[in-house]
């Protein structure tokens, strides 16, 4: 009997042994996983922050950003991360005192004001100057909430997870044939309610061929509920090795590892409610070329900015710290801002929605109707856009992707002021100014 005793204490021994081997492996993957994606911004924390005694480390903002990088595209063009646009911009506000999530997707066409450039222009191109510290600077601006830390992620993030995970359960609202992650490939989808591997999830979140870029918005946040539901039931963890080399290949962020493993291990084991909504606003042709811009409805923005700083344990917002709010009769895409308007300007009448007895249509701008006003750019794949006419010069024309152009030239911008001398800015990227012809482009 006591051999049998020591025998299986010595098995046990081995067993502990092994599992401990294993955590401290796993430890360490994790550490390298975190620190191999890890990418600083610019700041140390967000201005918006600067005033907030009280921040609660159980309340902060991530801003996820989605750029639809392959390794085949980066070579092709010879496009680092940075020269990406993004292609899905989601806040996402984590609350542990409400065991609640909070997800705003903001449209790629959101007529958003650029601090670094001092112009109004779609909030996609905002990473291409200066990666996500420009996508944090718009964000920020847009909806006067801070962003404490971003995550960007490419194409195969979302394959690679969705595989790790053994495929996601989706209801695939029409038929889809898209591009693979390759580009080399096609991936057809019918429509209904089925298992998704990682290239028919990646299909779902890119299409926008039928429901135009606001109803992909839509079923991007869909998919990140979806995924990390099918994560939690299925009990992730035992898979985490493979989720930590994913993410450690395919993403950069700015979050230190004591804070993933706390959001990890705090969302893995309690029952979180998400609230996700779109940004809500119209359709806006711009007068000048006619290019297309979403305009983000002010009573929205008011009502979104609100219930966020609230969550943060912020003050409620001031509409005049909302720029879209407070210039919102004088905004122009590519126009410069002068220091008057920039820093002095205030409307003489208080918006509406803030008026005694007036109820917000949009309540805390998450519990909102789904029906949407704007239709979304009814060109998106650019086989019918606007072109200029060859040689003539146009006020506030640019942005040639929404035009019918090359995506790749889609880093466009203009003054209303230049020439066909002007088509370098002082970064070397091209732009252009309404004179171009069409063969500028290629």
């Amino acid at each position: 009997m006591k051999k049998i005793i020591i025998s299986i204490i010595v098995i046990l021994a081995v067993v502990l042994v092994g599992v401990g081997i294993y955590i401290f492996n796993l430890f360490n993957a994790f550490e390298q996983g975190v620190s191999d994606s890890y990418q600083s911004t610019d700041r140390e924390r967000s201005e918006l922050r600067e005033d907030d005694g009280d921040e609660s480390p159980d309340s902060f903002t991530i801003l996820i950003l989605g750029i639809d990088e392959s390794e085949s595209r980066s070579e092709s063009d010879k496009f680092e991360e940075n020269d990406f646009r993004t292609d899905t911009m989601i806040l996402a506000t984590f609350n542990k005192d409400e065991n609640e999530v909070k997800l705003v997707s903001i449209p790629r066409d959101t007529l958003s004001y650029f601090p670094e450039e001092n112009y109004f222009d779609k909030i996609t191109h905002a990473h291409r100057i200066n990666g996500p510290d420009s996508s944090i600077s718009a964000v920020e601006s847009l909806l006067n909430v801070p962003v404490d830390y971003y995550a960007r992620v490419n194409m195969n993030a979302l394959v690679d997870v969705v595989d790790t995970l053994d495929g996601v359960n989706f209801d695939v609202p029409f038929d889809m044939d898209e591009p693979d992650s390759t580009d080399d490939g096609r991936t057809v989808l019918e429509a209904g309610e089925q298992e998704l591997n990682g290239e028919e999830a990646l299909a779902v979140v890119r299409s926008r061929k039928v429901d135009t870029d606001l109803g992909r918005g839509n079923r991007q946040l869909e998919m990140v509920e979806a995924i990390l539901e099918k994560a939690k039931s299925t009990g992730a963890l035992t898979q985490i090795d493979d989720l930590i080399s994913v993410v450690a290949g395919n993403s950069r962020h700015n979050l230190e590892s004591e804070t993933v493993r706390s959001l990890a291990t705090y969302y893995a084991f309690n029952t979180v409610e998400f609230n996700n909504v779109q940004l809500r606003g119209t359709d806006y042709w711009n007068p000048g070329n006619g290019a297309y811009f979403y305009m983000a409805d002010p009573e929205h923005l008011y009502a979104i900015s609100q219930t966020i700083r609230e969550s943060l344990g912020m003050d409620a917002p001031d509409p005049n710290d909302l720029i879209n709010i407070r210039l919102s009769d004088y905004i122009v895409p590519y126009e410069y801002l002068d220091d008057y308007m920039l820093n002095e300007y205030e409307p003489e009448v208080t918006p509406y929605f803030l008026e005694d007895g007036y109820e917000n249509q949009y309540g805390d701008g998450f519990d909102v109707p789904e029906a949407q006003e704007a239709e979304g750019d009814p060109d998106i794949e650019g086989e019918d856009g606007y072109i200029p006419e060859e040689g003539t010069e146009e006020e506030g024309a640019g942005d040639g992707m929404d035009q019918g152009y090359d995506e790749s030239y889609d880093e466009s911008y203009d003054n209303g002021e230049g020439t066909n001398e002007d088509y370098y800015n002082d970064a070397g990227e091209y732009y252009d100014d309404g004179t171009a012809s069409d063969e500028s482009y290629y």
